[in-house]
């Protein structure tokens, strides 16, 4: 089993397809191996004093710990909100093919 190399980044989206575009272009310039775009949820949140409501559709990329902060950018470029929700999670264990998978497709 591998440990702590490598995150799951969730991004919270505006729509599909915002999501369908970042995922893509992350899984084409290896930034991560794989996207998982899900059904819409309901959000709400305080944004400048305000509470807000919005449906958005969540973004979940798996990719190499190492790489979050290019990967961060990357999302930061081609989001449309002003601050997006970027938020990794260590995986603190990885069944050692997936993790050897995950390696090879985020090689740069």
């Amino acid at each position: 089993m591998a440990a702590g190399r490598f995150v799951d980044v969730w991004v919270n989206c505006p729509d599909r397809e915002t999501a369908e575009k970042i995922a893509e272009t992350l899984v084409t310039e290896k930034l991560a191996a794989c996207a998982n775009i899900f059904a819409p949820i309901s959000s709400i949140y305080r944004w400048r004093g305000a509470i807000e409501r919005a449906d958005e559709v969540p973004l979940l990329l798996k990719t190499r710990a190492g790489l979050f902060e290019s990967l961060s950018v990357r999302v930061n470029e081609l989001h449309p909100y002003e601050v997006p929700s970027i938020v990794a999670t260590e995986l603190a264990i990885v069944e050692d093919a997936y993790a050897q998978w995950l390696a090879e497709e985020t090689d740069r």
